[in-house]
């Protein structure tokens, strides 16, 4: 018993010792590993307010609209009308920042958006599309500096399947190149 006594007063000290290393080993691991995500590192998606989602979805004031194109192995695609699944991106550009909403008109399956670099095929993860008026909706921001970006909508939540899973496309272009 005596014996006990006398490291008693080390097994406190020694089990934070042995917490911190643990913790600064795993910031070790953590930090070392590889980011191959350059275009969704740059990315920046922000929330819009309630106002500033209403505004979009409503196409109120100066907004561009993008038809979303189905995917191109599916038959029909000159015949949007006709699709069981279509959609567009109506976006403003103001203030160096790009407000988008995405809008589908089917609520039978969930759907993730992405953004898509056309030149790095990176992809950035942007939101899940919610019920709402007229179907599915989505809504962000982001940085001018980032377009074009290919806004891509799929059945998948998965980083890695979400391009062969995308049922419609669409590309966000600057004004510039817009008006050509």
């Amino acid at each position: 018993m005596d014996n006990m006594k006398k490291y008693t007063p080390y097994i406190f000290p020694g089990l934070v010792f042995l917490l911190v290393f643990f913790l600064v080993f795993r910031w070790f691991q953590l930090r070392n590993q590889t980011n191959d995500l350059d275009f969704s590192e740059g990315i920046e998606i922000e929330n819009l307010s309630l106002e500033e989602q209403k505004s979009v979805l409503s196409g109120v004031g100066d907004y561009s609209t993008v038809s979303l194109d189905p995917k191109e192995t599916e038959e029909n695609s000159d015949a949007m009308t006709e699709e069981p699944v279509g959609g567009v991106v109506r976006y403003a550009i103001e203030d160096g920042k790009v407000r988008f909403s995405v809008i589908v008109n089917s609520v039978d399956e969930q759907y993730s958006v992405w953004l898509r670099d056309p030149d790095t095929e990176e992809l950035s993860r942007a939101f899940d599309l919610v019920p709402g008026k007229g179907g599915l909706v989505g809504s962000a921001a982001l940085s001018t500096e980032l377009l074009p970006v290919e806004v891509v909508v799929s059945t998948s939540a998965d980083k890695a399947q979400a391009v062969e899973s995308a049922v419609l496309r669409g590309m966000i272009k600057p004004m510039a190149e817009e008006q050509n």
